[in-house]
């Protein structure tokens, strides 16, 4: 059975895929990711590095960012810094293969972050997209 997640749009107007990118270096957990939320009706872009999602989102509008912290380059902390500077009605998740990875309180006192951090491997992979849709 498959779950789309959708804006909230006048009755009017037909219902839009949510629009999420999803950052990691890591293609094999990239394309499982992608798997995921595609197969739940969100439009899905995904990327190698916070610089090539900075770049996608000045071309295309997102509502959500799934973010690694580490990553090649810019890390996804100072992602999320420069990214939610630019992008405020933007929500981001972040996730992370560390679980000693210190957040700054800086970023977690951002409203558009998730409270609920995520940790390599996700089990159970609706907890992440449920997670979105609630942001969202």
């Amino acid at each position: 059975m498959m779950i789309e997640y959708t804006k909230n749009t006048p009755d009017t107007s037909p219902a839009e895929p949510l629009s999420i990118i999803i950052i990691d270096d890591d293609e094999s957990v990239r394309i499982s990711l992608k798997f995921h939320f595609d197969d739940c009706g969100f439009q899905t872009h995904s990327v190698e590095t916070a610089e090539e999602a900075l770049d996608l989102m000045k071309k295309v509008q997102v509502d959500a960012v799934i973010v690694d912290l580490r990553l090649p380059g810019m890390d996804g902390i100072e992602f999320i810094r420069q990214a939610s500077k630019e992008w405020s009605d933007v929500r981001y998740v972040i996730y992370t293969g560390s679980p000693i990875m210190s957040i700054p309180n800086e970023i977690l006192s951002i409203s558009s972050i998730s409270s609920k951090l995520f940790f390599k491997p996700i089990g159970n992979l609706f907890e992440l997209s449920d997670e979105v849709i609630r942001l969202v």
